[in-house]
């Protein structure tokens, strides 16, 4: 089989996609690789169609394309490339229209609201005096969280009014787009879970725990270790892959007093953390999927 893995930056900047680890596993199990990089993609419009060239040449054939979105701007500049392959015939796995949803935390925050799931309680706000007021609501400590953001890279934490004020300030001047307010889950102590899931079945999941001065689980520097997921944790991570249309996605969750509560989901989740602390192989997992869904 030929498989294309879809990578929505230069080659530079790819780390984040794992792709050296699907390689293996693919190449392990007697695949060709075919690496895609969307900057060298051109889309031209001819008599017969649209005609896709990869770094000046024609794209091609391939039995199916992994789309790893690595991207962190506005969704919306990167999803005519999935809509002209899959209007070429290309098979995509993970390049739907949703990923366009999950890649924008404002629009994740609208989706899990009206399916009704669980979250830390969040507002939208744009304005530091919308922020004050709408903290005090919420109750202090809070969380702020831009759109875009990756590694926990965009999560800022407030204590009062006077910590919350110059970092609305600062975001809202940066970029001028709405930011997240966020209820901090003190009961969690510093810890989020993750989960993996591969065609509505999870595949591995360990807890992500914050540095000693940071309260951010998820940001590069914290510690992770196994962790056993009760039944209602798997259950909210399944529905949520399936709310998304994700066939393959992480999702990050936290344990409060209520129960577990959605934080994020994650349509390029990276996995060699996951695959150390758990010792699942993750990589073949997601070469065993796409030999499956190709029958």
């Amino acid at each position: 089989m030929r498989i294309g893995i879809l990578i929505f930056s230069e080659p530079d900047q790819e780390k984040s996609t794992c792709v050296g680890r699907l390689e293996e596993s693919a190449l392990a199990r007697d695949h060709e690789v075919v690496r895609l990089y969307e900057p060298f993609l051109c889309f031209l419009q001819t008599e017969n169609g649209i005609e896709i060239t990869h770094r000046g040449t024609i794209l091609p054939p391939l039995d199916i394309i992994l789309c790893r979105p690595n991207f962190i701007e506005e969704p919306s500049l990167h999803i005519h490339t999935t809509a002209l392959l899959r209007m070429a015939g290309y098979k995509l796995v993970n390049g739907n229209a949703s990923i366009a949803i999950a890649k924008n935390k404002l629009a994740q925050f609208t989706a899990i609201n009206n399916a009704g799931i669980a979250m830390p309680r969040t507002a939208i706000i744009k304005s530091k005096q919308q922020a004050r007021r709408t903290a005090e609501q919420i109750g202090y400590p809070v969380i702020v969280k831009v759109a875009f953001g990756t590694h926990g890279k965009g999560v800022f934490y407030a204590t009062d009014p006077k910590t919350l004020a110059p970092i609305v300030d600062y975001l809202t001047i940066r970029d001028q787009n709405p930011v997240l307010l966020q209820r901090f889950i003190e009961e969690a102590g510093g810890k989020d879970l993750r989960v993996f899931v591969v065609n509505q079945k999870i595949i591995a999941s360990m807890e992500l725990v914050a540095g000693k001065d940071d309260v951010r689980a998820n940001a590069i520097g914290g510690t992770c270790q196994t962790v056993a997921l009760t039944q209602e944790e798997i259950d909210l991570s399944l529905k949520i892959a399936n709310l998304f249309h994700l066939e393959i996605c992480g999702i990050d969750l936290i344990r409060s007093n209520n129960g577990p509560l959605f934080l994020e989901i994650n349509a390029n989740p990276g996995f060699e953390t996951l695959e150390k602390t758990t010792g699942v192989d993750v990589a073949n997992s997601i070469i065993e999927y796409l030999e499956h869904i190709k029958k």
